[in-house]
């Protein structure tokens, strides 16, 4: 096996009016989403499939019929991508589109049994995945983690609502 090459270390930008744990823990916190994110394009993209796919297909597995806008509100891609999305999954058998029964103008995707069959491939791998890392903690570690992410998702909503005030105006 190789050894994955040593990337240099870029250093972490300097964070004003910021303590030096609050700033370890931010950059750690990133850290940990980038490596996650690393993990599962990996792990979608070893089954075939790019990581928008993959979403794709999840959504679908819960939303049958949904249309193509519907799904692009949900992935947060343009029209144009998801229909590129649409079609490599129709390639690969895994979703149909079909005309809407009342509505003739729209299109709707619904997801295949070979689709279905990915999707459910695509969750065991992700669980797997998951119990490697936050199952492998303690119960109470586990615990007191989600405690902790459930008041940072808390306080990070609250900075969505309530932008904070610049001193030329409020942030807009």
């Amino acid at each position: 096996m190789v050894a994955p090459a040593k990337h240099p270390r870029i250093p972490k930008p300097a964070l004003e009016n910021v303590d030096p744990l609050t700033a370890r823990v931010y950059h750690a916190f990133g850290r940990v989403m980038h490596l996650n994110r690393l993990v599962t394009t990996k792990m979608i993209s070893r089954q075939g499939f790019q990581p928008p796919e993959g979403f794709a297909l999840a959504f679908l597995c819960h939303h049958g019929g949904a249309t193509q806008s519907e799904l692009a509100e949900f992935l947060h891609l343009s029209p144009p991508r998801v229909s590129t999305i649409l079609r490599s999954l129709e390639e690969n058998g895994a979703v149909v589109r079909r005309p809407d029964e009342v509505d003739r103008r729209l299109t709707r995707v619904f997801i295949t049994p070979e689709g279905r069959r990915r999707d459910e491939e695509q969750r065991a791998v992700l669980g797997e995945y998951i119990m490697r890392t936050i199952g492998a903690l303690s119960e109470d570690d586990r615990r007191e983690f989600m405690r902790l992410l459930d008041m940072l998702a808390e306080r990070t909503l609250q900075v969505l609502r309530d932008p904070p005030e610049r001193k030329d105006g409020p942030v807009r």
